[in-house]
């Protein structure tokens, strides 16, 4: 006798695609909502550690050049690399008796710190040029704030009091850019006249490159490489002939501020 047949059950699952959807997007709000949530919870305990510059003006804008009016110049020096070279030109800056800016990252400044700390017994400025070398206009806004803060807290416990000024990695800038740093205490640094020495040119070139453009308030962007640290001695000597001063970039910002506030 064959066994009764069993029945025979089928499950039918419906979804609305819209419903889908719907449920996804309020997923991602919910997303967007923690991440809001997380960074404002978390931004004052970062913020606590910055001592905001004492700067008059809420400009937002990044600074290209200091006071037009006063015969300034400073080196911005940007190291992601080259530590190999950096001895020698701080052997060259120490005997011309010249004070520079150092905009470092986090990634290098965590694999040479002894370095760093040189820079800072010299008499220079160790400034933030981001924890690693990222493209800050990829970055979200909460990847780009920690692109500063990380390597500030980094550069803090190497050196003590970092200068609050931001050199953007590649040089790029936008009005995002410069606020995210702004709310951070920090002034973003650029350039006015480029070596584009990271190519290499001959000692000559880098020579040329910055005493026929000088001006006074110019920002001078190098990097530690071999034919820069050749060329400091004859754009030292050129810049004193034609009586520049050379200074940090602090010094250059704070003398743009003395003359906004004068009477």
């Amino acid at each position: 006798m064959r066994p009764e047949p069993r029945e025979k059950r089928f499950w039918i699952i419906c979804f609305s695609l819209q419903d889908v959807w719907q449920r996804l997007g309020i997923l991602t709000l919910f997303s967007i909502w923690l991440a809001s949530l997380l960074l404002a919870v978390t931004l004052p305990y970062w913020r606590s550690s910055i001592e905001v510059m004492g700067l008059s003006s809420p400009n937002v804008d990044p600074v290209y050049r200091g006071d037009p009016s006063k015969p300034y110049v400073s080196f911005a020096i940007n190291v992601d690399w080259g530590q190999e070279v950096l001895p020698a030109m701080f052997d060259v800056l120490r005997d011309h008796d010249v004070k520079g800016t150092f905009f470092v990252t986090g990634r290098w400044a965590r694999l040479y710190p002894d370095l760093v700390r040189q820079m800072v017994q010299a008499g220079h400025e160790v400034a933030n040029h981001g924890m690693q070398h990222h493209h800050p206009k990829e970055l979200g806004d909460w990847e780009l704030t920690m692109l500063l803060l990380e390597n500030h807290r980094l550069l803090t416990s190497l050196v003590g009091k970092p200068a609050l000024l931001f050199a953007p990695p590649y040089g790029e800038v936008d009005r995002r850019i410069v606020q995210t740093a702004r709310n951070l205490g920090y002034r973003t640094v650029m350039w006015t006249i480029d070596t584009i020495d990271w190519q290499e040119p001959s000692v000559e070139t880098t020579m040329q490159r910055v005493l026929s453009k000088v001006q006074n308030g110019a920002i001078v962007l190098m990097h530690p490489k071999p034919n820069t640290v050749k060329a400091l001695p004859g754009i030292i000597e050129g810049l004193r002939r034609q009586n520049f001063q050379i200074v940090p970039v602090g010094k250059l910002l704070e003398e743009s501020e003395a003359n906004i506030l004068a009477p």
